[in-house]
């Protein structure tokens, strides 16, 4: 579900905006339904009241007359008349509706007629008691079977109000009144407002989501190419204050950046400079001892030194370099690294499977490979080397024969002068930096580097390149 769901920010304002507008039309119907209904209700038994007021009153002028004879005599015809009973036609059977028999006495007593009685109801069909007594219906002169019966007033008639009103001398007048549903008209307009709605609401909102979304972008796809070894260029400021104020902010912070960056560069260059020089000459010196093996030991120290000072400044200034990835032959790049092993008569092999060509960062790769080859034949007496390519990623293994790391140490060996404690002690030499500078090149090519128990004994380490 959640991948039909906007990502970016101005789509998920959008539907949310959207969603709550929905709600709150649903909500604005449901009242507009029950306001239209109550409103027909109350239309239909306005009109059953008048009706019934002026049936008392033509009553009350025969009794005025004194027509006995006319009195008693029901007209031939009585359709759309209140008919006269001796009983309430709205009887137990019916549910009555307080607030239309309060309506309805209140009307008859501004009329200034008197009712002992009211009763009111509504119902969805009407009863047969008050066939002859239904205002509100469209008969057009035909049979009233086919009139009840007509399609279109069935459409139109949404409910019944019957009204039984009680007169002085104990006789009740029962009338019912169609109520027709105009909802449909009204379902018209609330289409058209809720469509009104979204274009004054949503079409500002999305050109104001544009304005706001088009500078940040700007901004990401900068901070996603921000590269320590370039010059960085400013975002230029757009959008509301807010947005502008982030892309000024984050133009001073890149132009720190970038000048703490050089400050690094320039002291890493002087320390270089200030270690090397009195190494060399101590070197010079150390040349002079007559004790060959206090001499071996002091070169091998100076050379220590001076390879752990290497290790750093390259492990600092890796961010930093400007080399660029080329097309590489990585075979014939692994077999000019295997054979500077083999010429020191290390065990280091390699089996070319034919031409294997990705971009590379060649110098560097070339070190990340140098250091892994390097401890194998260290720490594990020889090392075997193998590639595999595949459409995104480039990965050389490294194995050797010795004793292993332990599973819950393999993580710490990426960590700078650590070592593990069985095996890799300073008596065997090396500054503690190799995986770390190993694996900071390979994640500098999107990859990575990681380090495994073979099930015959030995380690298995794997430089890692994206070449997608």
């Amino acid at each position: 579900m959640s991948r039909f769901l906007p990502r970016s920010l101005v789509g998920q304002l959008l539907l949310l905006v959207a969603a709550m507008l929905l709600a709150a039309q649903a909500i604005n119907a449901v009242l507009l339904f029950r306001g239209a209904e109550n409103q027909n209700r109350i239309e239909a038994s306005a009109s059953a009241v008048a009706r019934i007021a002026g049936e008392m009153e033509r009553l009350e002028e025969r009794e005025t007359r004194g027509r006995r004879e006319g009195r008693n005599r029901q007209p031939r015809f009585r359709r759309n008349r209140p008919e006269v009973s001796t009983e309430p036609y709205v009887d137990s059977k019916f549910e009555r509706i307080p607030e239309l028999e309060k309506r309805a006495t209140e009307a008859m007593t501004n009329m200034s007629y008197g009712v002992a009685d009211i009763r009111a109801s509504q119902v969805k069909n009407l009863p047969p008691p008050f066939r002859n007594s239904a205002i509100g219906m469209r008969f057009r002169e035909r049979p009233l079977g086919r009139a009840f019966a007509s399609q279109r007033d069935n459409q139109e008639i949404q409910a019944f109000v019957l009204i039984s009103a009680k007169m002085k001398d104990g006789r009740w007048l029962n009338l019912a009144s169609a109520q027709r549903d105009r909802n449909p008209q009204l379902i018209r307009n609330l289409i058209f407002q809720t469509v009104l709605l979204y274009l004054l609401l949503l079409i500002p909102l999305i050109v104001l989501g544009r304005f706001i979304s088009k500078p940040l972008k700007a901004l990401t796809q900068n901070a996603r190419d921000f590269d320590p070894s370039k010059t960085a260029n400013d975002v230029a400021a757009g959008g509301p204050p807010d947005v502008q104020h982030l892309i000024e902010a984050f133009n001073m912070m890149q132009s720190r950046v970038g000048a703490m960056l050089n400050e690094k560069d320039v002291m890493l260059g002087a320390i270089g400079h200030d270690l090397r020089t009195p190494l060399a000459a101590l070197r010079v010196r150390v040349e002079s001892v007559e004790n060959v093996d206090d001499r071996e030991k002091m070169i091998a120290g100076i050379e220590d030194i001076d390879q752990t000072l290497d290790d750093i400044l390259s492990l600092a200034r890796l961010g930093r370099s400007g080399s660029e990835a080329e097309l590489t032959d990585v075979s014939a790049l692994i077999e000019t690294v295997v054979d500077e092993f083999v010429d020191m008569g290390k065990q280091v092999s390699f089996e070319r499977r034919g031409r294997i060509n990705a971009p590379l960062r060649t110098t560097l790769i070339r070190r990340a490979l140098r250091n892994l080859i390097s401890n194998a034949v260290k720490y594990g007496k020889s090392a075997d080397i193998a590639v595999d390519k595949t459409e995104d990623k480039l990965v050389i293994t490294v194995d050797d024969i010795g004793p292993g790391i332990p599973d819950d140490q393999m993580e710490n060996m990426f960590e700078p002068f650590v070592r593990a404690d069985a095996s890799r002690n300073r008596a065997s030499g090396g500054s503690g930096l190799g995986l770390t500078l190993a694996r900071a090149i390979a994640r500098g090519q999107g990859g990575d580097i990681t380090l495994k128990n073979l099930e015959d004994g030995g380690l298995r380490a794997s430089l890692i390149i994206s070449i997608a």
